[in-house]
């Protein structure tokens, strides 16, 4: 699988991107990686798996950390799924809420594009997002993101994990109700079709 994995670029003319850089597998957190390992096994020999391929019961230890999104319409994606554990930490229940919806305004266009990527490519993304709890420790959090072709009606998905990177220590804290989130490090994953020629820098966790 790191073969398939290894970060390169895609062969033919530039991609505008909203993004630079990518991340390695070996950035993930142990949860976005053990799901990433099922995604790989999931499409089989197709650039990515279908709705049907997806089978709860192959990661139910992982169930209450994933999100599953769905494209309705052009401007709009709906959470579908979202996990028991991020409703926990996060106080709040996504689930049928549009992605653009809770952005600022000026950033939905480039949140847009970014999700677009995911199956013109296609390629997965990563988000490490630093949030304080309420002691006032910083932690990070992850979202993996990775394409899901479309069911039969038409529309394209999008599923993955959202964890604390550290693992332990997300059993040992409490955040606020809304908690702010600051983007820490963003960047595309190879799934073994290349990166957009933006994604020239790798992005560690360092």
């Amino acid at each position: 699988m790191s073969g398939l994995l290894s970060a390169r670029h895609a062969d033919g003319p530039a991609q505008a991107s909203p993004l630079c850089g990518f991340i390695e597998t070996g950035d993930l957190s142990q949860r976005g990686a053990a799901f990433l390992a099922y995604w790989m096994r999931a499409r089989g020999s197709a650039s990515m798996p279908s709705p049907d391929d997806i089978d709860p019961s192959a990661f139910v230890s992982l169930l209450p950390y994933m999100r599953y999104l769905r494209w309705e319409g052009s401007d709009r994606v709906v959470y579908r799924v979202w996990g028991t554990m991020l409703a926990e930490w996060m106080k709040t229940d996504l689930t049928g809420d549009n992605v653009f919806d809770l952005l600022p305004e000026k950033e939905r266009s480039v949140e847009q594009e970014r999700m677009r990527l995911l199956h013109s490519m296609p390629c997965g993304f990563v988000q490490h997002r630093e949030v304080t709890d309420t002691r006032g420790l910083v932690h990070v959090f992850e979202f993996l993101t990775l394409p899901v072709s479309a069911g039969a009606d038409g529309a394209l998905r999008m599923i993955g994990t959202g964890t604390m990177c550290d693992e332990q220590a997300a059993d040992r804290f409490e955040l606020d109700a809304g908690p702010r989130t600051v983007i820490k490090r963003i960047g595309y994953l190879d799934l073994g079709f290349g990166l957009p020629v933006s994604a020239d820098k790798r992005l560690t966790t360092e």
